[in-house]
C-alpha cells in the first residue's frame, strides 16, 4: 500500500511540474510522504532562450536535455518567490484525502509582461529576488518546505515574452520513489533582437565613406554607448559593432535588444573634406523584439537615411559675353566679377558663413557688392566691409537670413577698378575670394552623454581666383627705315575708341588736331605724353602698359628736326592670345584650418598671332626727312645778291645811254 501511495504522488508531481510547475504529488491520506525531518530545501532555476529543439518533460531534476538546441544562458533575469503554502498545508496536497490542486490564478493575474498579485500573496514574498548570473542560472537556498509561486521579475532587453509565473513545491517527486529537496527547473524567455541601418549620403547623393557614429542606448535619463552586439548575456557582450560607414556609405547594427537607441556623428571622416559634421543632430529609434520604429515606421529592418552637406564657391571674371577664370581688361577698367555660392542645406545651424575678397593691383568697390538668388530677381540682405587695406570687402552672413536659400545657389557681384600698379606680365592680377565656414555643428547644451560637446566649431576654407591680364603696346621709333637709327625725344599720344559718353573723352577739337576719325568717340590712355628714350636699349622706345586687346591709334606729336610728323595716326591692334592652366583642386592646412583651393594659376602662356609673346606688342613707327631748303645769309643768297645787282646796273646803264641819245 506504502509503494502505491508513493507512485501516485510520483505521478500527480509529474502533473503538476508540466502543468506550468504548478505543485506535486499527493499521498492518499493526510499523513506526509515526504521525509518531515528535513525542513529545507532549493529551487535553481535555469534560464535559457527558447530555441527549436526537442526538450524532454521536466523531471525537476538537474537535466541537460531540458535545454532546447542551440539555446544560450540569459543573465541577469530576475526572480521573486512567495511561500503560498507551508508544510503543514503541502501536506494536505500529498494525502490519501487531498484538497484539490492549487491553480496560479488563485494567486495572479495575467501572463508575460502584465503579471499583477494579488492582495494577499505580496506580504508572502520570500527574500528578495534574485538573478541569474552568465550561466542562467538563479538559485533560492534554504527555503522552508512548502508550496512557491515563481514570479519573473525583472527581464534583460533581449527577452520580449518572460515566462509565465509557475508553483513548485519543495520538496517533489516525479518518478514515484524519490523526493527531491533541491528542485531545478527550466523556463523559457522568448527573447527577440533589433536590425537597422544607417545610410550616409552626401552632395548630388554620393555615398560618403568612413563617417563615424556612437550608438546610445536609453538608460533612465542616461544614455549609454553600445559598442557590441547584445546576446542573452546582456547588452555589449557580444562582437564588436562597426560604426563606420562602408563604400556604400552604410552601417547596418544587428542584434540589437529592446530599448530606445540614438545613433550621434562623431566624424565625417578623412575622406570626406569639406563636409559639415552634424553633431547636435540625434536619430533616435526603438527596438521591440524584431521591430524597429523610426520616425513612424515601424518594421524589421529600418533604414535611417543621414544626409551631409558642404558649401561650394566660384569666382569668376567678365571676359566678354562670358564669364571665365581670366580676362583682359585696361588700367582704369572696372572689372566685373561674380561669385557664386552654393549655400549648404544645414546653413540655419552654422555659427560662420564669411566670404572675403581680396584683390591684388586692384581696389574693389564695395558699395557695388551686391547679393541675389541665383535667378537674380531676388536681393538678399548682406552688407560688404571694406577689408584693412581698403581694396577687398568682407561679407558676414547671418546663416539664420540664409535659411530659405538652403541647398540654393546665391550670386555676389560687383566691380573692382584696374589700378596703375597693374602686372602686365604672365603673372597676371589675381582677384582671390574666400569662403570661410564652421565645419562642425555642436550642440547647444550638454546632455551629458553626448560626445560633441557645446562650443565654438572649427572652420573650413574654399578659395577661388580670377586673374586678370593687361598687355603693352612698345613703340620704336626709327629714321628712314626700320633698321635706320633710333630717334630719342619723340613723342606720341595713345588712343582708343570709347562709347559715348564715356567720362574723359576727348574734345572734338583734340579729335581733329590728332587726326582721328571725327565721327567717333575717342580718349587718350596716356597721362603724360609717351616721350621715346634718348640713351642706351631705351633709345627711341616707349612703352604704354595695362592695355586690353584691341585697336590703338598712336598720333605723333612732336617729331626731330629735319623729321616731318606723321601725316596720319598709326594704328596698332593688340591681339595677345591667353591660355591658363590651373592646378587641380586641392587641400592645404594652415594654423589648424582646412582650405579647398580651387584653379590655383600653374602657367600662364601668351601667343601673339601664334608666336610665343611676353605681352608686349611691338609697333616700329619711321619717320623721313623734309625737303632741303637755304640757309639766310649763305653763299647761294650771296651770289643772287650780287647778280641781281648786277642787273640792276645794267639796267641804270642802258636807261641813261637811252636817255644821251634822245638829247642829241
Amino acid at each position: 500500500m506504502k509503494k502505491f501511495k508513493k507512485l501516485l504522488a510520483g505521478l500527480l508531481t509529474g502533473a503538476m511540474l508540466l502543468g506550468s510547475m504548478s505543485v506535486s504529488a499527493f499521498a492518499a491520506d493526510k499523513t506526509p510522504v515526504f521525509d518531515t525531518t528535513k525542513t529545507t530545501g532549493s529551487i535553481t532555476i535555469h534560464k535559457y532562450t527558447d530555441e527549436a529543439g526537442k526538450v524532454d518533460p521536466a523531471t525537476g531534476k538537474e537535466d541537460a536535455s531540458q535545454v532546447p538546441t542551440g539555446a544560450v544562458a540569459i543573465k541577469d533575469v530576475g526572480f521573486t518567490i512567495y511561500q503560498v503554502a507551508d508544510a503543514t498545508k503541502l501536506a494536505d496536497y500529498y494525502s490519501s484525502t487531498p484538497e484539490s490542486l492549487p491553480a496560479v490564478s488563485q494567486y495572479c493575474t495575467g501572463s508575460g509582461k502584465n503579471v499583477q498579485l494579488k492582495p494577499d500573496v505580496a506580504n508572502k514574498k520570500y527574500g528578495d529576488e534574485v538573478k541569474t548570473d552568465a550561466s542562467g542560472v538563479a538559485k533560492f537556498e534554504n527555503l522552508p518546505l512548502g508550496l512557491y509561486l515563481v514570479v519573473e521579475t525583472t527581464s534583460p532587453a533581449i527577452v520580449t515574452g518572460p515566462c509565465d509565473p509557475f508553483l513548485i513545491s519543495v520538496p517533489m517527486t516525479t518518478d514515484g520513489d524519490d523526493w527531491l529537496y533541491n528542485v531545478h527547473v527550466y523556463p523559457k524567455n522568448s527573447t527577440a533582437v533589433g536590425k537597422v541601418s544607417l545610410v550616409k549620403t552626401g552632395k548630388n547623393s554620393a555615398k560618403l565613406k568612413g563617417v563615424t557614429f556612437v550608438l546610445q542606448k536609453k538608460d533612465g535619463d542616461k544614455w549609454t554607448d553600445i559598442t557590441k552586439k547584445s546576446t542573452a548575456a546582456g547588452d555589449n557582450t557580444g562582437d564588436d559593432l562597426t560604426l563606420a560607414t562602408d563604400a556604400e556609405g552604410k552601417i547596418s547594427v544587428e542584434d540589437l535588444s529592446s530599448g530606445t537607441y540614438r545613433f550621434i556623428e562623431t566624424s565625417v571622416g578623412a575622406d570626406n573634406k569639406g563636409y559639415i559634421m552634424d553633431g547636435a543632430a540625434t536619430y533616435v529609434f526603438d527596438v521591440d523584439g524584431t521591430k524597429v520604429t523610426y520616425n513612424g515606421k515601424t518594421d524589421e529592418n529600418i533604414e535611417i537615411p543621414v544626409t551631409n552637406d558642404k558649401p561650394d564657391m566660384t569666382k569668376e571674371v567678365k571676359n566678354g559675353d562670358t564669364w571665365a577664370h581670366d580676362a583682359d581688361y585696361s588700367v582704369g577698367d572696372m572689372v566685373p566679377y561674380r561669385i557664386t555660392v552654393s549655400v549648404p542645406a544645414n546653413i540655419a545651424k552654422l555659427k560662420k558663413f564669411t566670404l572675403t575678397d581680396t584683390p591684388t593691383n586692384l581696389k574693389d568697390d564695395a558699395n557695388s557688392v551686391k547679393v541675389t538668388d541665383k535667378a537674380g530677381t531676388t536681393t538678399i540682405p548682406a552688407t560688404a566691409t571694406a577689408t584693412e587695406d581698403g581694396n577687398g570687402f568682407t561679407i558676414d552672413f547671418t546663416p539664420a537670413e540664409l535659411a530659405p536659400y538652403a541647398g540654393q545657389d546665391i550670386i555676389v557681384t560687383y566691380n573692382a577698378e584696374l589700378l596703375s600698379t597693374a602686372d602686365t606680365t604672365k603673372t597676371g592680377n589675381p582677384n582671390t575670394a574666400t569662403l570661410e565656414y564652421s565645419n562642425k555643428i555642436l550642440p547647444a547644451t550638454d546632455d551629458g552623454s553626448n560626445p560633441n560637446k557645446p562650443g565654438t566649431p572649427t572652420t573650413e576654407k574654399i578659395e577661388d581666383t580670377a586673374v586678370v591680364y593687361t598687355f603693352q603696346i612698345q613703340i620704336v621709333k626709327k629714321a628712314e627705315s626700320e633698321t635706320g637709327t633710333p630717334l630719342a625725344n619723340v613723342e606720341f599720344d595713345l588712343y582708343k575708341e570709347v562709347a559715348t559718353g564715356t567720362t574723359g573723352a576727348a574734345t572734338v577739337d583734340e579729335v581733329k588736331k590728332a587726326g582721328l576719325d571725327r565721327t567717333k568717340t575717342w580718349k587718350k590712355i596716356n597721362v603724360t605724353s609717351l616721350k621715346t628714350g634718348a640713351e642706351g636699349e631705351n633709345k627711341g622706345k616707349v612703352s604704354q602698359g595695362g592695355l586690353k586687346n584691341g585697336d590703338y591709334y598712336l598720333v605723333e606729336t612732336k617729331t626731330n628736326q629735319d623729321y616731318n610728323l606723321l601725316k596720319a595716326p598709326v594704328k596698332v591692334t593688340l591681339n595677345i592670345a591667353y591660355t591658363t592652366t590651373t592646378k587641380a583642386e586641392y587641400y592645404t592646412t594652415k594654423e589648424g584650418i582646412k582650405t579647398l583651393v580651387k584653379h590655383e594659376v600653374e602657367k600662364t602662356e601668351f601667343k601673339n598671332n601664334g608666336v610665343a609673346s611676353d605681352g608686349i606688342q611691338i609697333q616700329t613707327v619711321i619717320n623721313k626727312k623734309g625737303f632741303e631748303l637755304p640757309l639766310t645769309g649763305g653763299m647761294g643768297t650771296v651770289l643772287f645778291s650780287v647778280i641781281g645787282l648786277a642787273l640792276v646796273l645794267a639796267g641804270v646803264v642802258v636807261i641813261t645811254a637811252s636817255r644821251k641819245k634822245t638829247v642829241k
